[in-house]
């Protein structure tokens, strides 16, 4: 293939090499030989990217000769496991001597080799999610820059997105009567907490350290946006209308507080080599004073989460929770959900990070952290 695509360059080069210049002028003469000079570099460069897609192509293979070979050490590694723990049940004596632990024990570190050489090389297509919008395919990167420009481009989007937000809410708060204004409002919270999702889901199979619950938080919110979105004008959306933008704009401040604070938080971090560069939020060891200003207004909008629960089902109760207003209900058990996970896990994040050892602390993240 990569011969038949050699000799199409040359028959294309060959075909569009032009004669000796025939005009006797040198402003021409010196164009000609440029132009020579340029098709030559030309000629040079195609023959480069062909040999860079040969050895890339080539690399490829090695890599699946990598992972046929991990598979089968993983199944030996199994085997002689399995072999060790049947000679130990039959034969007592040998349970207890230093050197079958010490045996045993580098099976584990083997296996536990072999599974973070898998998370490196194999290939994934990521959760369900990604996979319901982009298909069986490939969305680990193997090259850094790739998977830093994933992450940056993932902090684009949140910072661009935040003032949006709050626009929205100024929108709603000039214009609530206007259905456009609404409806453009419910779409774009859809398209916004997809984008989320989608880009945590492939920064996740990265590497990238993103803690489960804000995943969760953004599928939630993704129900939330639909469930808006079906909800008609008029009836209990006006009557909840003022409510929700007020909650919009706090939630939208404290976003941008949160925001440029886990961005400060990160790059000390990585400065000091306790994060990845394409991790997207800094975890730091100890009290700071920002984190402790941040609190108050996490708790407010948390809080703010749950009032909006109980209204919800209050105005539902005094209905008798009909059905045909179906979307209160939703609404209520969805921001009960965010409310209440939201609450949790600042409060544990909180606790972690100022009555806990850095040791502990480790702990938490590994146990938070999507390997």
């Amino acid at each position: 293939m990569i011969e038949n695509n050699r000799q199409y360059y040359n028959n294309n080069n060959n075909m569009s090499e032009p004669k000796k210049p025939q005009i006797n002028n040198t402003e021409y003469q010196e164009i000609f030989k440029e132009v020579q000079e340029l098709q030559n570099k030309q000629k040079e460069l195609e023959e480069n990217g062909l040999k860079f897609r040969e050895q890339y192509n080539e690399g490829y293979r090695e890599l699946g000769g990598i992972i046929s070979s991990l598979d089968k050490n993983e199944k030996s590694t199994k085997a002689l496991s399995s072999r060790l723990s049947s000679l130990i049940k039959s034969d007592k004596s040998i349970a207890s001597m230093e050197e079958t632990k010490e045996l045993s024990k580098q099976l584990q570190q083997i296996n536990l080799k072999i599974k973070d050489s898998k998370s490196k090389f194999i290939p994934e297509t990521g959760s369900i999610f990604v996979r319901l919008f982009l298909g069986q395919v490939n969305v680990k990167h193997y090259r850094e820059s790739e998977k830093f420009r994933l992450k940056q481009e993932y902090e684009k989007f949140k910072m661009k997105t935040n003032p949006q937000f709050l626009l929205f809410v100024v929108l709603l708060y000039l214009y609530p009567d206007r259905s456009f204004v609404t409806t453009s409002w419910q779409i774009w919270l859809l398209y916004y907490y997809v984008t989320l999702a989608l880009r945590e889901n492939i920064l996740l199979v990265n590497g990238s350290k993103i803690r489960n619950w804000w995943i969760m938080h953004h599928y939630i919110s993704i129900v939330g946006s639909l469930t808006n979105l079906l909800w008609p004008t008029g009836g209990s959306f006006s009557y909840f209308l003022p409510q929700i933008t007020y909650f919009s704009g706090c939630q939208g401040i404290v976003q941008m507080l949160s925001s440029r604070y886990q961005q400060g938080q990160l790059y000390k971090q990585v400065a000091m080599g306790k994060a990845s560069v394409i991790d997207v939020t800094g975890e730091s060891d100890g009290w700071t004073p920002s984190a402790l200003f941040l609190l108050p207004f996490l708790l407010f909008v948390q809080l703010f989460q749950l009032y909006n629960s109980f209204c919800f089902f209050a105005y539902s109760y005094r209905n008798n929770f009909d059905l045909h207003d179906w979307q209160v209900i939703s609404s209520g058990l969805i921001f009960l959900l965010l409310g209440s996970g939201n609450l949790y896990t600042t409060i544990t994040t909180y606790y972690y990070k100022y009555f806990k050892s850095p040791q502990q602390q480790q702990q938490q993240q590994n146990v938070q952290k999507i390997d």
